[in-house]
């Protein structure tokens, strides 16, 4: 299915300049509660319908929110907070009636992405055009799904390590694909571009390229984990906190200077439920692109999914670390596992 014929939209944000309060959601009645608040101080204010940021990376107990209004000038009171809210890209589509099952229309959003190939991030917001808590049928709210614009990420890339030169040569035929191009047509472009890059590049600049391009891991959970590290620059009790959130952090296990990591399914329960390697390669794969069909795809691709774990490893030490591929669905492996070479 098309976008246009789904309803779902793409659209590029501006940055805003909002006052928020940020909480962790256990019911929706407090988001309403948050809203009233914000409302109530900011009333000369206010630029625009009021709308909650979700983060769906870092909430632990209850979902990390923040509930937001557009403002005119920044407002400072109490708990309320104001900065610029960074813009982007996201899919949207609007939703009408109550919040119960809003769950429905963001599922009907992440699976067209994940049928043009393309992979939702972490984040989303709703924006509450027609709000009546006491008439939730009444309600209309625009979701909004931020989403990895990949070949973007990989043009900005191209440029930083290789130079105009190279990024326009592994960048040949991009504008044959589109957002709405469906996941076999971007899989083909994408496999020609790896193998241009491999002709242009060693393997630490690809590595370099490609690990830029991956989903942004939560900064507010690196910014937790190099707070643990800075105490007494001990990796072990680093790894003793990962150890106790396993569905972000995946056990990871120390030999000297080398942390190795396997990555879990992203749907455990469909993983374990699944009747066939086909199946389970489709609920293990956190990637869009490659679950359908992992031989199909060129195995450098996966040094975008070793970027994740760039980012955190990077992020904790505050120095480069190199990611080696140990096993990928991509090399015929039944499982993803890296090697974190940490830098002395």
């Amino acid at each position: 299915m098309s976008f246009e014929e789904s309803g779902i939209t793409h659209k590029r944000l501006d940055d805003m300049l909002i006052a928020a309060l940020r909480f962790q959601m256990r019911e929706r009645e407090e988001l309403f509660a948050k809203l009233e608040e914000l409302r109530n101080e900011c009333q000369e204010y206010i630029a625009g319908p009021a709308f909650a940021v979700f983060y769906w990376d870092t909430g632990l107990e209850g979902i990390d929110t923040e509930a937001c209004l557009p403002v005119t000038n920044p407002v400072e009171i109490g708990d309320i907070r104001s900065r610029m809210l960074e813009g982007g890209e996201v899919f949207t589509m609007l939703h009408r009636g109550s919040h119960e099952n809003v769950e429905e229309s963001y599922r009907e959003i992440g699976g067209l992405l994940v049928e043009h190939g393309l992979n939702p991030e972490n984040l989303s917001r709703e924006i509450f055009l027609e709000l009546f808590p006491d008439s939730p049928q009444r309600n209309v709210t625009e979701i909004q799904v931020s989403f990895v614009n990949w070949e973007q990420r990989l043009a900005d890339n191209l440029e930083r390590v290789l130079g105009a030169d190279d990024r326009a040569e592994v960048l040949r035929d991009l504008d044959q694909i589109s957002l709405g191009s469906s996941c076999e047509e971007r899989k083909t472009w994408v496999n020609y571009a790896m193998e241009r890059l491999a002709a242009l590049a060693g393997e630490a600049d690809s590595f370099d390229v490609l690990s830029r391009c991956a989903h942004i891991f939560s900064p507010r959970r690196i910014e937790s984990l190099r707070a643990i590290y800075e105490r007494n620059l001990d990796i072990d009790e680093v790894l003793k906190a990962m150890e106790a959130d396993p569905d972000w952090y995946e056990k990871p296990a120390r030999d000297g200077d080398i942390i190795y990591v396997t990555k879990v399914p992203r749907n455990r329960q469909g993983y374990e439920e699944a009747t066939d390697e086909a199946e389970k390669r489709m609920h293990y794969c956190h990637c869009a692109l490659v679950r359908t069909k992992p031989s199909d795809v060129h195995p450098a691709f996966c040094y975008c999914g070793a970027g994740w774990y760039r980012q955190i490893w990077e992020g904790i030490l505050g120095k480069p670390v190199q990611v080696e591929i140990l096993k990928s669905l991509t090399n015929g492996d039944d499982t993803c596992q890296f090697a974190i070479h940490l830098a002395r």
